[in-house]
C-alpha cells in the first residue's frame, strides 16, 4: 500500500487523553465511577504516575463516553481541576477558583454569580446553592488532590467544610492521587474524617483486550496497522502501561512510515523508545516505595513470560532493562561456586531468602501474590525447590553408601541435605580419596544446578 501525505502518527499523546477516540479500555471502573456519581458519592482514584489518572478524569466527563453506559448524568456538571501548582497555594486560592469553573462549566445550562464580597468558602457554598437550584448536580474532578492535602495551608477546617457540603448531598468529589490521601497528607489532617466518604478505585495496568484495543484501533484507522508479528514486539517492550503503549506504537508507526518497504530496524527501534522512555521511566522509579523498587528489581532480573506482581511496569521489557541498568544487575544466574555457598547456608532462611535462587520463577510463583514477601517467606520457598532439585538426584533402587548411582546424591546427602558432615569423613564413608572427592562433590553441584535450571525453563505444564 502506497502511503499518503495526509496519513498521520495517532499515537501523539505525552499528556493526557482527551479525545473520547483515544481513551480506551476502563470499561469496568467506568462502570462503577458512574454508579457512584449517580448516586452522589465521592471517589478517590489511585494510581502510578502516567497510568491515565488525568486521563481517565477527563474522558469520564465526556457525554460520548458516558454514552455507553446505562446511567443519566444529564444534570451532572462535571468541573475538571489540575492541582499539581496547589503545594503552596491556600484554601481562598482554590475556592475562588473552583467557584469560578463551576459558573463556567454551568453556563449553558444556568446563569450563576459569584459573590465577589466575603470569603472564599461563602463564593463557594453559594454557587453550589445556585446550581442545585437549577436542578443540577457538580462533580469536582480533583486531578493530583495529593498536592493539596501535603499543604499545610490546608486544614482540618478547609476538609470538614468540603465534608460538610458532600453530606448535603451539593457536590461530589472525585480526587486523583498516586496513594491513599491519608498516606499523602501532613500531620493535620492525617486522621480527617473527610478521607472517609470516599469509594476508592485503583487505575492499574490495562487488561490484554484493552492494550490490544489501544495498539491495534488508532494504527488501523490511521491506514497502517500493525502486523501480528509488530503486534508481539508491541506488547513485549511496553507491557500493559497505557503510557508505555502510547510512546512504544508512536516510535513504530514513525518507523513504518519512513519504511514503506516494511523492513522495520529493531534494535535500532529498541533504542530510539527507551531513550524516549528513559526519563519517565527515571519518574516513576523515583516515585516508587522501597518496598516496590526492590519488588521490580526482583522481577527485572527474572526471564520469561511470568507472572508478576506489578505487571504496569515489569510486563514492560523496556522497564526491566532500564531497572537493570540503574541498579547494575543481570538477569537470573547462578554459578556453582554461588550454589555451594548457598547449601552452606541451608539452615539460614534468611540467607536463602536474600540469594540469587529468589528470583527464580520457581520461587516467586510459590509466594503469595498480593504482597511484598519477606526474605525468611522467601528462603522458606527457596529451601522448598532446593529439596525438590536435590530429590530429583535420587537413583535407581534403595540408596546405599557403595551404589554408584546414588554418588552424587549422597556426596549433597551427608554435606547438605542431611547430615552436615565435613568433607573428609564423607569421603571416608563413601570409599573416595579426598581429591576424588572433591571432583565428584563439584559434579554433584553442578548437576544440582543443572536440575534447578531445568526447572526453571520447563514449560508451564511441566512444573
Amino acid at each position: 500500500m502506497g502511503l499518503q501525505p495526509t496519513q498521520s502518527n495517532p499515537f501523539f499523546n505525552l499528556a493526557m487523553i482527551r479525545n473520547a477516540k483515544m481513551f480506551f479500555g476502563r470499561t469496568d471502573l467506568l462502570q462503577h465511577f458512574y454508579d457512584a456519581i449517580e448516586n452522589r458519592q465521592s471517589v478517590s482514584l489511585l494510581g502510578s504516575h502516567h497510568i491515565g489518572k488525568s486521563s481517565f478524569l477527563w474522558c469520564a466527563a465526556l457525554p460520548e463516553i458516558q454514552a455507553h453506559f446505562l446511567v443519566d448524568l444529564s444534570h451532572h456538571i462535571f468541573v475538571f481541576l489540575d492541582l499539581r501548582e496547589y503545594l503552596h497555594k491556600t484554601s481562598e486560592d482554590f475556592f475562588h477558583r473552583v467557584s469560578k469553573e463551576v459558573i463556567s462549566q454551568s453556563a449553558k445550562v444556568a446563569e450563576l454569580h459569584m459573590h465577589i464580597e466575603g470569603t472564599g468558602e461563602d463564593a463557594f457554598s453559594s454557587v453550589l446553592d445556585q446550581v442545585a437550584e437549577h436542578g443540577y448536580f457538580p462533580v469536582l474532578l480533583l486531578d493530583a488532590f495529593d498536592n493539596l492535602t501535603r499543604n499545610k495551608h490546608f486544614g482540618p477546617e478547609f476538609l470538614a467544610f468540603l465534608r460538610a457540603h458532600a453530606s448535603m448531598g451539593l457536590v461530589s468529589y472525585v480526587t486523583a492521587s498516586t496513594a491513599p490521601l491519608y498516606e499523602v497528607c501532613h500531620h493535620d489532617i492525617a486522621d480527617s474524617p473527610f478521607f472517609n466518604i470516599f469509594y476508592t478505585y485503583t487505575l492499574e495496568a490495562m487488561t490484554p483486550e484493552e492494550a490490544g484495543e489501544l495498539i491495534n484501533v488508532p494504527a488501523r484507522e490511521a491506514g497502517l496497522p500493525f502486523t501480528d508479528m509488530e503486534v508481539v514486539l508491541l506488547r513485549k517492550l511496553a507491557g500493559r502501561h497505557p503510557f508505555f503503549i502510547q510512546r512504544v506504537c508512536y516510535a513504530l508507526f514513525r518507523e513504518k512510515l519512513m519504511h514503506s518497504d516494511g523492513e522495520i530496524d529493531v534494535p535500532h527501534l529498541k533504542q530510539v523508545v527507551y531513550k524516549d522512555l528513559q526519563p519517565h521511566f527515571q519518574d516513576t522509579w523515583d516515585r516508587l516505595s522501597e518496598e516496590q523498587q526492590k519488588l521490580l528489581l526482583d522481577e527485572a532480573q527474572r526471564k520469561g513470560d511470568v507472572l508478576r506482581k506489578l505487571p504496569e511496569f515489569s510486563e514492560s521489557s523496556l522497564f526491566r532493562q532500564f531497572v537493570r541498568n540503574i541498579c547494575h544487575m543481570k538477569l537470573f544466574q547462578m554459578t556453582v561456586d554461588e550454589l555451594a555457598n548457598t547449601l552452606e547456608q541451608l539452615d539460614d532462611l534468611k540467607v536463602l531468602g536474600d540469594a540469587n535462587l529468589r528470583l527464580m520463577e520457581m520461587v516467586s510463583s510459590r509466594l503469595t501474590k498480593s504482597s511484598v514477601s519477606s526474605p525468611i517467606e522467601k528462603g522458606i520457598v527457596v529451601r522448598e525447590v532446593l529439596y525438590e532439585a536435590f530429590e530429583r538426584l535420587r537413583g535407581i533402587g534403595v540408596r546405599s553408601d557403595s551404589a554408584p548411582g546414588w554418588r552424587l546424591y549422597n556426596i549433597l546427602y551427608y554435606r547438605y541435605f542431611k547430615y552436615h558432615l565435613k568433607n573428609e569423613p564423607i569421603a571416608t564413608r563413601l570409599g573416595l580419596s579426598t581429591r576424588q572427592y572433591y571432583r565428584e562433590r563439584d559434579k554433584a553441584i553442578e548437576a544440582l544446578l543443572n536440575i534447578l535450571l531445568e526447572m526453571e525453563y520447563a514449560p508451564a505444564a511441566q512444573k
